[in-house]
């Protein structure tokens, strides 16, 4: 990077400094990458190789520097280096007690796309009839900040069902818990959307001593008072009794109401756990599975309130794609894809370190 003016200066500087913590003991080659992508996402507001290798400004001619920034993000010997300092240096951020940590899924749209290594098809979760559209998936966990509250995504895994890497959906899962895990321990909290109603999920986090909230889906079924019931049909037949009232995005006032008992799993280790409904956000009602200790109408509204919380990662995907152009993503292997979009969540945390 050459030829700074005076207005950028404390920008570099501050750079500067945060690549050199995210890529200590890293070989020069990887911390000049580092350096060059976290400077050119932050003064070009764009993910895209061909629009932040503009304002490096380097004395080589531009194709050049978009060939080198290429091939250095096809191997980066010292990424588990970096991973690890990454992981030091969120610690910082996080409260002591109580970490709650947001998973979930998304997806990279790649409508034009032909040469993308085994490009797969996903639902576009933009796409208000949600039309199947080629792309990838990604797993995401974003652990939220002590002071503003704000998620930080620790872990985002972009991958596709036909890679001959690929085992299942559950091992990207796993990989996503056991990064939060290197990170926190395993005494968190973590927050799951529908699409994680899964017994082995119950189970793992379960056995493993963590607390979890678990969005069910209508088809989910459990043993009430010992007689195996469809979860939608026992949430129809009650009523909430517990009222709380939730602040919707037009900042409009919406009153929820609540309830919740104990059920169990219906094959053989049959484990309890609480089940609190939420009525009037939609048609049907919200179910939620956990395996926090619910005393009382004050406890399920907790619950329930630390479910919503989860809907911040909905914002970070928003900004992605929106700001930064994140599904424009233009570098055609998932190494390529995937270093690349670590470096860009590292630069999220840039904007926390000078704060």
């Amino acid at each position: 990077m050459n030829y700074f003016t005076s207005d950028t200066y404390v920008l570099k500087r501050e750079i500067v400094k945060f690549s050199y913590l995210m890529t200590r003991n890293c070989r020069n080659v990887d911390s000049n990458l580092v350096l060059d992508v976290i400077y050119g996402i932050l003064a070009s507001k764009d993910v895209k190789i061909m629009s932040f290798t503009r304002v490096l400004y380097e004395d080589i001619k531009y194709e050049k520097t978009i060939r080198r920034i290429c091939n250095r993000l096809k191997e980066i010997k010292d990424i588990e280096i970096m991973k690890e300092n990454f992981r030091k240096h969120v610690v910082r951020y996080l409260p002591k007690d109580n970490i709650i940590t947001i998973f979930d899924d998304s997806d990279m749209v790649k409508i034009y796309g032909k040469k993308f290594e085994d490009l797969d098809e996903v639902i576009d979760g933009s796409d208000p009839k949600k039309k199947i559209k080629p792309g990838y998936h990604i797993c995401n966990a974003c652990l939220i900040s002590k002071n503003q509250k704000q998620p930080i995504e620790v872990f985002s895994k972009i991958y596709s069902t036909k890679s001959k890497e690929f085992k299942s959906m559950n091992n990207v899962t796993n990989e996503s818990i056991e990064e939060v895990t290197k990170i926190v321990g395993k005494k968190f909290i973590g927050i799951f959307d529908r699409g994680y109603d899964d017994e082995k999920i119950f189970r793992l986090l379960n056995k493993q001593g963590t607390k979890f909230i678990i969005r069910l889906t209508s088809k989910r079924k459990m043993l009430f008072k010992g007689k195996k019931k469809n979860i939608l049909d026992v949430a129809n037949g009650r009523k909430g009794k517990y009222k709380m009232n939730v602040i919707k995005k037009n900042k409009e006032n919406q009153e929820l109401y609540v309830s919740y008992t104990r059920a169990n799993m219906i094959d053989k280790e049959q484990e309890e756990f609480t089940i609190v409904f939420v009525y009037g956000l939609g048609k049907e009602p919200m179910m939620l599975i956990t395996n926090i200790d619910v005393k009382d109408g004050n406890d399920a509204i907790t619950i329930v309130r630390m479910y919503i919380d989860r809907w911040k990662i909905e914002e970070i995907h928003r900004a992605e794609k929106t700001e930064y152009h994140y599904e424009d993503m233009r570098v055609r292997s998932l190494v390529q894809l995937n270093n690349l979009n670590f470096i860009f969540n590292v630069n999220f945390v840039f904007h926390m370190y000078t704060n």
